[in-house]
Parts: structure tokens; C-alpha cells; sequence
């Protein structure tokens, strides 16, 4: 199924209703839905999957939203690469974050972008210019809203820096941070909000689960809330665009495969990387082909095992920088349905029951819901 724009096109076309001068209709994939404004938030609600929402969310404000169509995300659906995507405008296979981990050749080490502080130096790991950043540099008042952990992460720096950062604690601050912003901001402004706890209820208690529930009811209101103080200012034009980085999968324990008790998974593989959904393996020099062909016969239908040139020829990754080509995998393996690969190499992410990265529906379908306070609401 073709959704059209992705989750990299909702910054761009943010700040083309912000300045259409800025960004040309061409130079994106055009989101109608986010109407010409004198301000924009932008609220990324980490995990919240379009048909999670769909099933669970048919009484929740956010479904209310008369302008609403699901997006794609990023491949592979993990927070980093979305984050990349969303941050830079550009795919994976530009901007260079292709994983929840991946191998670095210049470190000769793995590296996960979530756990990243200062090293390697975040402006080094990717050739793309931060959307903010640039924003910011053209006119555009620009902030972004988060945790305080967030504010020197080496995601933040790499790919989210740009403008002032607004740190809050929970919902409630961030509200009365919201409102203050939309009090003080210099129009034409763009706000950056995210908000991460549904994602981590989702991995520990799984989606759909009353622990989840309760926290995306939690969101809802705190949409709602929003929703109604953009409303109070409905003659400055403001917009509310609620998405997200990723669906998320149920995945119990009895569907879980782990890699290292069994030796011809392990045979010949010198690193795992990746997400339980979406692993990339990297082997010896010659082991590949033959390593690949093993892993999918012992996996089964259940699993697809793609080889490092034709996950670039069959254009998961498009646009895909050379200089990246050593980041991916050998090969990479996708799980479907409910099953996952689970690793030594990330002991707490395997045990999860709520698991994302791979290429279904569920993980790959993200919402995109625009609230308007001007006349064309």
C-alpha cells in the first residue's frame, strides 16, 4: 500500500506552511494536510503505531481530528533511524542511521545512537543538515520540547539541534511550557514536542495492554488540552501535528528465537545488531552467502533474510549513500507476524514483549493528525 508522504516530509512541509519561499512544493512529498500558520507543533508520540490506534483508539480526541491520514515511517522502524529521518528530511540511507544499532567500520565497534553521548562526535556521524538548525538560521523561531536527559544526547546534537531547548519533566510541564511558548513565540515559529512513555509501556507490557491503555489515555488528553488552547488563538493560525516514529508488535515469549542457542546461527557471525524485529548480522569475510542461505532455513517462513546488495536494490534503504554501505548488515533479518530473534547482545531489549523495526503494517503505519486553529479547521 502507498501512504504517500513519510514521517521525513512532516518537518519540511512544517516549515513550508510556516514560509512556502523556504521549501518548494517539489523539493518534498507534499502534506496537504498541514495548512498555511503562523506557528506549528509538531508532538512525535513515541510508539503510537496508526493501527494500534485504530483498534484501540476509537473514543480517544486524537481520532477526532477532521484532518487525519496514516503515514509511513521510516525502514528500519526504530526511534534513531525515525528521529534521523524526521530531523534531517532525508532518508536512512542518507542521513546514515540505519538501525537501533549498527556496526561503525571507522570505530571498528558497534554503535546504538540512543546511548550516544559525545563519541564519536555527532556532527561527523552524518552528512545532513539538521532541519532546525537551518530553520532557525532562516527566520524561523524555532524550540524543541523534551526531557532534560535529551538536551545533550548525541542524537539531539547530530540531527535535532537547532533553536532554544525547552526541558520538562512530565505532561503537566509540558503543557504550561506549551502554552507559554505559544504566548511568546516570534511567528513564523516551529515547536518540536516529544513525548517517549508510551513507547516504553508498550515494550514492557506490550500494546494493548491496560498498562498501555492507561498511558495513551493519559496522551489523548493531553492532545485534547492542546488542541483547546491552540483553539483559544484561532485567529493566529495555528497548527497541531500529532505523529510518531513507530508501531510496535506483541511479540510472547514463546515466539522468541535466541540466536546464540543455536549453532548454525552463530556459526560464522562475528557481530548481531539491530532490533529483536529487524536484526542486522554481520559475518567473516567469504561467510555471507552461505550464512545467509543457513539463517533463512533455519528460520522459516516466519523470518526474511535479505542480503546486504538487494536490501539497497529492492529499495529499502533509497537514496543510499555509499559511504553507509558497511553500516548495514551482511545481511538483515525481518521477522513477521509475532516472532522475534533475541541476543546476547542486548539481553534487556530481547526480553520485551513489545518489539519494533521490521517492515509490517503494525510497526511501519504511524498517524498523522493536524489540529488547526484558523479557518480552514
Amino acid at each position: 500500500m502507498n501512504y504517500g508522504p513519510e514521517l521525513k516530509d512532516v518537518i519540511p512541509n512544517s516549515i513550508r506552511a510556516l514560509n512556502p519561499d523556504l521549501i518548494s512544493r517539489s523539493s518534498v512529498n507534499f502534506i496537504e494536510a498541514i495548512p498555511a500558520s503562523s506557528h506549528v507543533l509538531v508532538l512525535l508520540v513515541d510508539g503510537l503505531g496508526e493501527i494500534q490506534l485504530q483498534e484501540y483508539g476509537a473514543d480517544l480526541f486524537l481520532t477526532q481530528s477532521t484532518i487525519a491520514s496514516p503515514m509511513r515511517t521510516q525502514f528500519p522502524s526504530t526511534t534513531p533511524v525515525a528521529l534521523g529521518s524526521l530531523g534531517t528530511g532525508e532518508t536512512p540511507g542518507q542521513h546514515g542511521f540505519v538501525g537501533a544499532s549498527f556496526f561503525l567500520p571507522e570505530e571498528e565497534s558497534l554503535f546504538a545512537p540512543l546511548r550516544w553521548g559525545s563519541s564519536p562526535h555527532p556532527i561527523s556521524m552524518t552528512p545532513s543538515t539538521p532541519l532546525f538548525e537551518w530553520a532557525s538560521e532562516n527566520g524561523i523561531d524555532v524550540a524543541s520540547i523534551a526531557r532534560e536527559k535529551h538536551r545533550n544526547s548525541g542524537l539531539t546534537k547530530s540531527v535535532l539541534r537547532g533553536g532554544v531547548y525547552l526541558a520538562a519533566a512530565g505532561l503537566d510541564d509540558m503543557e504550561k511550557i506549551i502554552r507559554d511558548r505559544i504566548k511568546q513565540a516570534s511567528a513564523p515559529a516551529l515547536t518540536y514536542v516529544y513525548w517517549p512513555d508510551l513507547d516504553r509501556v508498550g515494550h514492557v507490557y506490550g500494546p494493548g495492554s491496560s498498562q498501555w491503555l492507561k498511558e495513551l489515555s493519559l496522551v489523548d488528553s493531553f492532545i485534547a488540552r492542546l488542541a483547546n488552547v491552540i483553539m483559544e488563538n484561532g485567529k493566529r493560525d495555528i497548527s497541531l501535528v500529532v505523529t510518531s516514529d513507530h508501531g510496535m508488535v506483541y511479540c510472547p515469549e514463546a515466539r522468541r528465537i535466541h540466536i546464540e542457542s543455536s549453532i548454525d546461527l552463530t556459526r560464522d557471525v562475528d557481530l548481531v545488531a539491530g532490533d529483536p524485529r529487524a536484526r542486522h548480522i554481520y559475518t567473516r569475510a567469504g561467510a555471507a552467502r552461505d550464512s545467509a542461505i543457513r539463517w533463512q532455513s533455519v528460520l522459516g517462513e516466519d523470518f526474511t533474510v535479505i542480503p546486504r546488495e538487494e536490501l539497497i536494490e529492492c529499495d529499502l534503504f533509497p537514496n543510499f549513500d555509499p559511504d553507509f554501505y558497511q553500516r548495514l548488515g551482511d545481511f538483515m533479518v525481518l521477522a513477521r507476524n509475532d516472532v522475534m530473534l533475541s541476543s546476547t547482545t542486548d539481553p534487556r531489549t530481547s526480553s520485551l514483549l513489545g518489539q519494533h523495526g521490521s517492515s509490517s503494517e503494525e510497526e511501519m503505519l504511524i498517524p498523522l493528525k493536524v489540529f488547526h486553529s484558523g479557518l480552514n479547521a
